[in-house]
């Protein structure tokens, strides 16, 4: 039978306990009803430390004369807030720490640390002249460099410093100027080669689209490795019987042939699915190609085939190398996120437009016509918890410490909402 918690009863079960951890510990129920009826501080007032374990102090404590005396106990203030953080948390909240510390070595300072106001221009400069760089600044005095950054002249301290105080293989900002650049990209036969050599500045290179520019006079525009020269192939499926077909172009035609027949997103393998059809014979229409060849012939093969009134399963544009960027315009996001039953799905399935629709804020739009709006069914969308929902989920539980192991969320919302004691009024 539930017992109900009156002032009198909360007493007598709080007298069997020295202290209000126990009473918490032991009788779990009767502690959540002395904190939900803001009675703790009174069924405890006759109790030792007012129930608290020895080594807290109660409200009231910490006066000015009792933190000195504990403060006096350490040298410095960080020894001070390593053995009594809530005495020291104390004296921050109060604003005495210096108060308290006026008459330490050094105001309670590590050696080492100096006084407020003492990093002036003059003493930054003077500590900055000890390092040859800004890291080997940072590393040895982290306080003086915090500084330096905050009052925002670190770039002035290190003027007359060798690459101003950056490490020698640093290039300084706008070192990378476009004749720099193509310099740099001379020393190299392919892009591939550039990016691995030199980060730094193919990256530059890419922020500012010069890439193209930089290796217009190199062999194959600066596309190549070794699998490239090899060849290239162009490839077709035929579904003769519908008219249909899938051109590619590869330079692996085993290994590509392999991914189509075991990807069953593709429109080909999903068309094959649904029509009960063999996956088609993959046909090498040209080969020996390089990648500007096969590019070009990708194309041209694909208009042959839609001229010839051939509908093509092809999603991307022909003629690309690589991977291929996919413009997630809102129509395609929704196509996208129909396929899948939650949000989660989505994010696993397609990183890429679950990204998309997260950056466009498009999440919940795409989703508000699914079930549970796309959250699985252990989430509970925003605003789901109003009071008869919670009257349901409570009525599933005999007591409230029962939906509090059960169901901790919609505990805490109707905790919150203040509504524990009213959906529980029947039992």
């Amino acid at each position: 039978m539930k017992t109900e918690w009156t002032k009198e009863k909360l007493q007598d079960e709080v007298n069997k306990y020295k202290t209000r951890t126990e009473f918490r510990n032991n009788s779990r129920y009767a502690y959540l009803t002395a904190l939900n009826t803001k009675m703790m501080e009174e069924l405890f007032k006759n109790h030792i430390n007012n129930g608290y374990n020895q080594n807290r102090k109660i409200n009231g404590y910490w006066t000015k004369e009792k933190l000195q005396e504990e403060a006096n106990k350490y040298e410095t203030v960080g020894e001070f807030f390593k053995n009594n953080k809530k005495a020291y948390d104390i004296s921050h909240r109060k604003k005495i720490l210096n108060d308290l510390f006026k008459n330490h070595t050094n105001l309670g300072r590590d050696k080492n640390r100096k006084p407020k106001n003492y990093w002036t221009i003059e003493n930054l400069q003077k500590e900055v002249n000890k390092y040859k760089t800004r890291t080997e600044f940072r590393k040895n005095n982290y306080n003086a460099y915090a500084s330096a950054i905050d009052s925002k002249i670190l770039n002035d301290l290190f003027k007359n410093h060798i690459n101003k105080g950056y490490n020698i293989n640093r290039k300084i900002n706008g070192y990378w100027t476009k004749e720099k650049l193509q310099e740099e990209a001379n020393k190299y036969k392919t892009r591939l080669e550039f990016r691995k050599n030199n980060y730094t500045a193919y990256s530059q290179a890419t922020t500012h689209k010069i890439v193209d520019e930089l290796f217009k006079n190199n062999i194959n525009n600066g596309y190549s490795d070794k699998e490239e020269w090899t060849e290239y192939f162009i490839y077709v499926y035929e579904l003769e019987k519908f008219n249909k077909a899938y051109i590619g172009l590869t330079n692996n035609i085993k290994r590509r042939d392999k991914e189509h027949l075991f990807n069953e997103k593709t429109e080909l393998s999903k068309f094959c699915k649904k029509n009960n059809l063999s996956f088609p014979e993959c046909k090498i229409l040209e080969k020996n190609l390089t990648s500007i060849e096969a590019q070009k012939q990708e194309k041209y093969w694909e208009n042959l085939y839609k001229t010839n009134k051939w509908k093509m399963f092809n999603i991307a544009k022909t003629g690309g190398l690589g991977f291929i960027k996919i413009k997630w315009t809102k129509n395609a996001l929704q196509k996208e996120a129909d396929k899948y039953k939650t949000r989660g799905y989505f994010q696993k399935n397609n990183s890429s437009a679950y990204n998309t629709s997260i950056n466009k804020k498009l999440i919940n739009e795409l989703f508000k016509n699914h079930y549970n709006k796309g959250y699985s069914k252990k989430q509970q969308v925003k605003g789901y918890w109003t009071e008869e929902n919670l009257q349901k989920e409570a009525n599933k539980y005999k007591t409230k410490t029962e939906l509090y192991k059960n169901n901790n969320y919609a505990y805490r919302i109707a905790n919150s909402k203040k509504l524990l004691n009213k959906l529980f009024e029947n039992y």
